[in-house]
């Protein structure tokens, strides 16, 4: 009767281990004062997501420039006061989004209609014996004028855009014939006839001159066209979707290489 041969002749050797996977067992030894590389993947990964949040206030931030009327005007800052010399319960009140007039002393505001948001007013001045007639400067955008009192405004021309050009308007001065002096980043403009003509006045800075006006051109897209704007809008948005989209994606491919993981430690556990 022949004897069992022992266990150890028994079990089967194992398989010779090919050169790719000694070559890779290799290069996942840590060699001593080495960093896992999980670290770094994480490390990767929470400043990735961090850049990509930043991404999307960025462009959720430009967005509400070029639209500050979606901010509201609860605690807009005052850029400019003007009282009716005949009617002191009238006032007009300039902001960054647009312009608001009261007719009962300031106990209540109301925006003034008009076919374009009246953006950056940075002057209100009635001309002197007909109150009437009222003149706005908005910073970027031009003059506006109304002449009765403030129901109908109308644009006056000034042969250019102040905000393309790289020019800031500031201050308006209105002589007793309604001849019209205005202030800009770029000198003095001058009109003897109700803003029909303007002619420059002493000496003239170069138009965007400023380097506020011009990082403030690059940001709005002006610097290039007034239709620019608009394609930012665009672009803000599809750079905020797709972000939110990336984001929601690479949680998604996280989660499933989780439950892999998961699965693999279970069979190992069961093996």
């Amino acid at each position: 009767m022949s004897l069992a041969p022992p266990p150890e002749i028994m079990t089967r050797p194992s398989p010779p281990q090919s050169a790719t996977a000694a070559r890779t067992s290799w290069h996942r030894r840590r060699r001593p004062g080495e960093k896992r590389p999980d670290r770094f993947r994480k490390l990767h990964r929470t400043v990735g997501v961090g850049a990509a949040l930043f991404l999307v206030v960025l462009s959720l931030t430009g967005f509400l420039l070029h639209h500050p009327g979606l901010l509201g005007s609860a605690s807009e800052k005052t850029l400019s006061f003007a009282v009716d010399p005949q009617d002191p319960n009238h006032l007009f009140r300039g902001t960054v989004s647009g312009l608001y007039a009261s007719d009962n002393g300031g106990h209540a505001w109301y925006e003034v209609p008009m076919l374009f948001t009246a953006e950056r007013a940075v002057d209100i001045a009635f001309v002197p014996g007909n109150p009437r007639r009222v003149y706005v400067v908005l910073e970027d955008l031009g003059i506006i004028r109304s002449l009765d009192g403030g129901v109908v405004w109308q644009q006056i021309p000034l042969g250019f855009v102040p905000l393309i050009e790289g020019v800031r308007l500031q201050k308006i001065g209105i002589g007793s014939d309604e001849s019209l002096r205005i202030w800009t980043s770029g000198g003095l403009l001058f009109s003897p006839d109700t803003g029909v003509t303007w002619t420059p006045v002493g000496d003239q800075n170069p138009p965007g001159q400023d380097l506020y006006t011009l990082v403030h051109q690059i940001h709005t897209g002006y610097i290039f066209d007034t239709w620019l704007p608009s394609f930012y809008d665009i672009v803000a948005c599809a750079t905020i979707g797709l972000t939110l989209t990336g984001l929601f994606l690479w949680w998604r491919s996280g989660g499933k290489l989780r439950r892999k993981k998961m699965g693999r430690n279970r069979i190992h556990v069961q093996k």
